[in-house]
């Protein structure tokens, strides 16, 4: 997947090269780029197919949609463009789908780009109130198991290109943001399929520090609570909710970021009737009920974000209260 990459292109392509054993076709979705990026790189690679979005979307879902219905594979590893694979990154994922009759997705453990020995991404489950704990993020690779575990979110996956056309892809009505690339994996979990997140299976990624994303973050969210989750959770949840958004609202005004707050909410609430029927279309196929996909933790934020006494007390609180009423509703769910 790649936009304006010409920067970093190079270095993915010559990890590319650099694989146990070579992909069967490398193609790159170009997102109306205008550096000549992907230009030189068919040059460099000849054997590369370039499949063009003809203008910058700015949907990366989309783009992502266009891998699949371009690709002649049953298995499509999606990768982004600010990455650099190991040489056994995509042997790792091989063995853990080929191994797991049920697996879908296999997602790679990711890693600092200026500090190898770090986590940046190592697995993400869904809390309850529609967010992510911090699964190891910022510990060092050392003190963590390798172990494959259930999983969603990433967007460097090796994905099943069947079970994925049977989920409906991923939606290009989520834009960049919080769960952009996690309900495409919470629907194959509803489906009955598994997803993986593979520790062994390691990228460098290069965190770009100015893309904070909040209203697609927002957006993303209710709708990702209004399309998955059982109406009894829903239900269950509101009060949760409510100190989520309240927690939420105040935490974006500090930043200064309240409009896109607000703006996410009126792009959800304007796009409700579309949601309401993927909803209909997801609660009639899933075969998972949300007790088995979903849990609590402390929420994951940046450390940079936190930028004050107050922002840390609040969040130490939030996450207590969270935790406690999770406990209270976990059994009724």
């Amino acid at each position: 997947m790649n936009y304006n990459g010409a920067d970093r292109l190079p270095a993915l392509f010559e990890s590319i090269q650099s694989l146990n054993a070579a992909p069967a076709a490398v193609m790159i979705v170009d997102d109306g780029s205008t550096d000549g990026g992907a230009e030189a790189i068919r040059e460099q690679y000849p054997g590369v197919r370039i499949e063009s979005m003809g203008r910058n979307t700015g949907l990366l879902n989309r783009v992502r949609n266009r891998a699949f219905e371009t690709a002649d594979t049953p298995l499509v590893f999606i990768v982004d463009n600010d990455v650099v694979l190991k040489p056994d990154t995509l042997d790792q994922l091989l063995h853990v789908m080929n191994e797991r009759p049920r697996a879908a997705a296999c997602i790679t453990r990711t890693v600092y780009w200026h500090d190898q020995d770090r986590i940046y991404q190592d697995g993400q489950t869904l809390h309850y109130v529609g967010a992510s704990p911090g699964t190891n993020r910022e510990r060092l690779v050392q003190e963590l198991d390798t172990e494959p575990r259930l999983s969603i979110g990433w967007g460097v996956q090796l994905i099943d290109r069947e079970a994925a056309r049977e989920v409906g892809f991923f939606n290009p009505a989520y834009p960049m943001g919080w769960g952009d690339d996690g309900e495409f994996n919470h629907k194959l979990h509803l489906y009955g399929y598994e997803c993986y997140h593979v520790p062994k299976s390691v990228v460098l990624h290069k965190r770009e520090s100015g893309s904070k994303r909040y209203q697609g973050t927002i957006q993303n969210r209710l709708r990702f609570i209004l399309e998955m989750y059982q109406l009894r959770t829903i239900m269950l949840s509101l009060p949760a909710f409510f100190l989520y958004e309240l927690s939420l609202v105040s935490f974006l005004a500090m930043k200064g970021a309240a409009g896109d707050y607000f703006r996410g909410w009126l792009t959800f609430l304007r796009e409700t009737p579309d949601i309401m029927k993927v909803r209909r279309r997801i609660q009639s196929s899933r075969k998972v009920p949300d007790r088995e996909l979903m849990g609590a933790g402390d929420i994951f934020v940046y450390s940079d974000e936190m930028t004050s006494k107050l922002l840390v007390h609040g969040y130490r609180v939030l996450n207590l209260l969270l935790n406690g009423y999770w406990r209270l509703i976990v059994r009724l769910i």
